[in-house]
């Protein structure tokens, strides 16, 4: 069982460590056809497929007949490769297969010396910027029950999350409540407004009631995708080559952070879990210092608050680290190291693969011990109400 397991130190199964660890935000490579096969007739032609272009040499990636993806899914599932000519050539369905297979990722997992992975969509955080609420909402179920049944393959090593289709958050409570059925330990959104409208709007109240209910935390997961309204389609154009998807995350996650703390969601809803992933976790602080700046001169233009932005973040929410980033030590005194949890993003591009662990390890290992062992897994077994 997972309460007895120790965890294997990447490249050398022989070493062993007391250190629970759990990746907080992995991914999954979904089949290409999941959606096709899946939705209704009449759905099925606007639903999100995959198409090889002869001419360019990518997969094209469209939902609702627009492209959303044009230059290649190779960075769904190429961790450890190079990126010389990225994409070009590269069939998605010939990339990584831990992305695909769960009896393989669970193989990585020993690799690496991961005890537990928590896993977010592929091709799957396109669905936030579906226009059709029943597209959106048949789409989501698809893929929730098709994650519930990968992880199952593997159910004390592998936990899902699931989609939900704000664009009806009536139906998103619906299936918020469906998901926590399905043994499914999160939920995930993009932190963009869907169809306009931004997470403080009290249309979305059922679905923090929802998770409220259910223990369900709310994943906010970035794509820097311009597909839905944020920072990729505001300011993107004007970004310098190679900034994008280091800056436009951290924006998004801000600005979605702070909607939810000045506009009242985290006050009304003490019991909403919020975990900010895929951003990085050195900002923070410096987050936490700005809001509680303004609240002093704009509190009587923000809704009503009992407690300052930092307090309602050390109550309710959690934020991923890279295994890489110098900050956790820094800032656990000041934004609370039991907020903290650490994510792989295998198989994704920009993970370190082989030796994530190894990272994670010589960044973290001198931290205090409660910090160390809050970071590496108990604080994600906190977020997630996983049984360790």
């Amino acid at each position: 069982m997972i309460a007895d397991m120790t965890s294997s130190v990447a490249g050398d199964p022989g070493r062993r460590t007391a250190d629970l660890v759990v990746d907080a935000d992995g991914h999954v490579c979904e089949p290409p056809d999941l959606w096709e096969n899946g939705l209704p007739a009449h759905l099925s032609e606007r639903g999100l497929r995959v198409r090889w272009n002869e001419e360019t040499g990518f997969d094209v990636c469209t939902i609702e007949g627009s492209v959303v993806t044009e230059r290649g899914l190779a960075g769904l599932g190429n961790a450890g490769e190079g990126f010389d000519d990225f994409g070009r050539g590269r069939h998605y369905e010939d990339l990584n297969p831990a992305g695909f297979d769960p009896h393989e990722r669970v193989k990585v997992l020993d690799a690496e010396g991961i005890d537990v992975s928590v896993m977010y969509p592929g091709l799957g955080l396109k669905l936030g910027g579906i226009q059709d609420p029943e597209l959106a909402v048949w789409s989501c179920r698809i893929y929730n029950d098709w994650i519930a049944e990968w992880c199952a393959a593997a159910p004390e090593r592998l936990k899902g999350t699931g989609a939900l289709p704000m664009q009806d958050p009536v139906a998103a409570a619906a299936e918020t409540r469906r998901i926590a059925e399905l043994g499914l330990v999160g939920s995930f959104v993009r932190p963009n407004a869907y169809l306009g409208v931004p997470f403080h709007d009290f249309v979305y109240t059922p679905v923090w009631e929802a998770l409220e209910e259910t223990g369900l935390p709310l994943g906010l997961h970035i794509t820097g995708s311009s597909d839905m309204p944020g920072a990729a389609r505001g300011v993107g154009p004007w970004m310098a080559p190679g900034t994008h998807h280091a800056l436009i995350p951290v924006v998004d996650q801000m600005i979605t952070l702070s909607n939810l703390t000045y506009g009242g969601v985290l006050e009304r809803h003490p019991g909403l879990k919020v975990a900010v992933l895929e951003s990085g976790g050195g900002w923070i602080a410096h987050w936490m210092d700005r809001l509680n700046e303004f609240e002093e001169s704009y509190a009587w233009t923000a809704a009503p608050m009992s407690l300052t932005a930092e307090e309602y973040f050390k109550r309710q929410c959690w934020i991923s680290f890279d295994p890489g980033e110098r900050t956790p030590g820094a800032l656990g005194a000041i934004a609370g190291g039991d907020r903290f949890v650490w994510a792989s993003d295998f198989p994704h591009n920009d993970a370190k693969y082989p030796g994530v662990v190894d990272e994670l390890r010589a960044r973290n290992d001198h931290l205090p011990e409660a910090e160390r062992i809050g970071l590496y897994g108990l604080n994600a077994s906190a977020l997630y109400g996983l049984d360790l």
